[in-house]
């Protein structure tokens, strides 16, 4: 059975004379988006001006019957009137009345009125009375009274929360883990568990510390937003933003989204590539000491480089003995195997620089060529040519082994001399 309602005041101010029907059997709950109701509006309002002007003239009722009935401002009620709608509604809300006017009405006439109304998160009221104050207008234009429509309405179960996030921007170096507070509040009317997505830009990846949060009424809570930044050589400080969405359990539609920025900046070297490197680097100098190992041992075999005295077995020893026995003659002979040492390697240093050195090409010997006879009258006598001694050539080789082996010659002798006056 729809709901009616008999609004007419009580009080001694004329009211406007209507009767209103909600054609709804219940009103319903009101939600963020238009909630209409649909109203039935009766004019109850004095006489009926078109069976009055049908059968009356005009002079009659205007001139005749205000003399007649001593009313002197009887032409205000003889004429259609109008009406206006005006809401009145808490903070939070908002109402609309269509049509907001009704023009040329008079008693008996009926009207459909349609009130849109819709709530926000911020409503300061949950379930508020809704006002709508009919004005009537009489035929000259004047406020005759007043009615109010009065609606009382539930805002649907909503959830709502506010998202502050305490330090919004943070700088990170790349292939790192940065995170931020981030405060939740119920704004709602009802508990509420909400749920969290997390969408990271240029190659961030983002984790909440809580999937699921359960939050009462006005109730705040904190939760950790953790970032991972990406791997990267070098960044010179590049803005990542991540965003978040924050909705109710099952709802992901009504979703309260925010975002935070990470700047990266720094180097960073990946393990791998640290491992990488390590190994050639090793493999490299292992291939210069086998390089320089290999050719010491090929200089050795071609060029007979001399080894330490001391590090022979047989002198080793020698010496471990000598140095039991006679402690001055262990030293004076182990001085004398470091000079015969120092002397052999200066003979093997020369030697192998002469045996590298690249011998010098023989130009061959030009040959003058023979002249040609000429007949002469009278014949001179000529002198024989100066036979010119042609050295034998050595060969650049043997020159070279002969200086080294001179100058390794004097050394040894100075050694032994120096031996000598010791």
């Amino acid at each position: 059975m729809p709901l009616s309602q008999s609004l007419k005041t009580q009080e001694q101010q004329a009211t406007a004379e209507i009767g209103v029907i909600i054609n709804e059997s219940t009103i319903p709950g009101i939600k963020k988006n238009w909630t209409t109701i649909n109203l039935t509006i009766t004019d109850n309002f004095g006489m009926d001006w078109d069976w009055l002007k049908s059968t009356f003239s005009t002079f009659q009722m205007q001139v005749i019957w205000p003399i007649m009935f001593g009313i002197p401002d009887l032409k205000r009620y003889l004429g259609y009137t109008s009406l206006q709608f005006q809401p009145e509604y808490p903070e939070g809300w908002a109402v609309k009345v269509e049509p907001s006017s009704i023009k040329e009405t008079t008693q008996g006439k009926k009207f459909s009125v349609v009130v849109s109304i819709q709530v926000n998160e911020l409503a300061s009221q949950y379930s508020p009375t809704i006002r709508i104050k009919a004005i009537r207008y009489d035929a000259l234009g004047g406020e005759y009274g007043y009615t109010y429509i009065t609606l009382p309405v539930k805002a649907v179960s909503f959830n709502y929360v506010f998202v502050n996030a305490l330090e919004p921007t943070k700088k990170a170096a790349p292939k790192s883990v940065v995170y931020f507070p981030i405060q939740i509040t119920n704004k709602g009317e009802y508990k509420g568990m909400y749920q969290f997505t997390v969408n990271g830009q240029l190659g961030t990846y983002g984790l909440v510390s809580q999937q699921s949060l359960i939050l009462n009424p006005g109730e705040t809570k904190t939760v950790q937003l953790g970032v991972m930044t990406p791997e990267v050589f070098y960044d010179i400080g590049t803005p990542r933003q991540v965003d978040i969405s924050v909705y109710p359990l099952g709802n992901p539609t009504e979703n309260f989204d925010f975002s935070v920025v990470v700047i990266t900046e720094g180097f960073y070297i990946s393990p791998l590539i640290s491992f990488v490197l390590a190994v050639i680097i090793i493999l490299a100098l292992l291939v210069y000491f086998l390089f320089f190992y290999l050719r010491a041992k090929r200089e050795r075999e071609r060029y007979g480089k001399p080894e330490k005295p001391w590090k022979i077995p047989e002198e080793r020893q020698h010496l471990e003995e000598l140095k039991q026995d006679d402690k001055q003659a262990y030293d004076k002979e182990r001085m004398m195997m470091e000079d015969e040492y120092k002397s052999a390697m200066l003979w093997y240093t020369s030697y192998r620089a002469a045996m590298k050195r690249k011998p010098k090409e023989i130009k061959p010997v030009q040959t003058e060529k023979p002249k040609k006879r000429t007949l002469t009258i009278f014949k001179r006598s000529q002198k024989k040519p100066k036979q010119e001694k042609v050295e034998a050539i050595v060969p650049v080789d043997d020159q070279s082994k002969q200086k080294a082996l001179a100058k390794i010659q004097r050394e040894q002798e100075k050694q032994l001399r120096k031996m000598k006056e010791k």
